[in-house]
């Protein structure tokens, strides 16, 4: 039962978008997935109260559940051991912070996807977040695996390809699936919908489908909290 993190301290960089969609795309290939979110922002909720508004014909993923509100520190440490059991993943979606509150995210997770875009200054500022799991490590024994996602790309572009050579120097493992800017996400998350609901034949929801195959692998490789 993996407990992944989606974190960044800098926003702009699509931490939601790939939570509900992976999410998403999770729970098509597993029995239950819980998302989780402890952005004081609460995109995370704002979208759950669009869903709430949808006809339930319009919503295919029966084995989602999602909080209703951004839990905080205290709530993950008091919920997450119980809520653990009942779910194949929790995705916890972060806010754009290196705060009290992701550091206690990291504790408690087993991998923390780091979503980046190909840009000069945010492939820069994502060190922050890296040295702050670094330093859980060292000084407290965090064993949360961090793996970087190139995020919000611009279709017809090279950028994957030049960001990944520039994030090599952070000696952090790459996901293959790389997401890129498109329309069709954006209305999805307006209406309370993942992408494979909003748009199921879409390259967007292929991107999050071809995501959803690499992490489930790390199913195996997960330890019990």
């Amino acid at each position: 039962m993996p407990i992944i993190a989606i974190a960044n301290g800098k926003g702009g960089v699509g931490k939601s978008t790939v939570a509900i969609n992976l999410t998403g795309a999770l729970a098509r290939k597993t029995e239950a997935v819980f998302l989780i979110d402890v952005d004081p922002q609460g995109t995370v909720s704002d979208w759950f109260k669009s869903r709430q508004e949808q006809l339930p014909n319009r919503l295919t993923h029966t084995n989602l559940q999602i909080t209703s509100l951004p839990w905080s520190a205290q709530d993950l440490t008091a919920k997450l051991s119980e809520e653990a059991q009942k779910f194949t993943f929790i995705i916890i979606d972060c806010g754009p912070a290196n705060d009290k509150i992701t550091r206690t995210v990291f504790a408690l997770s087993d991998f923390a996807i780091i979503p980046v875009t190909p840009s000069p200054y945010d492939i820069h500022s994502v060190r922050k977040t890296i040295d702050m799991i670094h330093e859980g490590k060292s000084s407290a024994g965090i064993e949360v695996k961090p793996f970087l996602l190139i995020s919000r790309k611009i279709v017809g572009t090279s950028l994957g390809c030049e960001a990944r050579e520039a994030l090599a120097v952070f000696n952090v493992p790459i996901l293959k699936t790389e997401i890129c800017q498109r329309i069709a996400l954006c209305e999805a998350g307006i209406v309370g919908q993942t992408i494979y609901e909003y748009a199921s034949d879409s390259q967007a929801n292929d991107e999050f489908e071809s995501l959803g195959k690499e992490i489930l692998k790390w199913q195996k490789q997960s330890s019990p909290h």
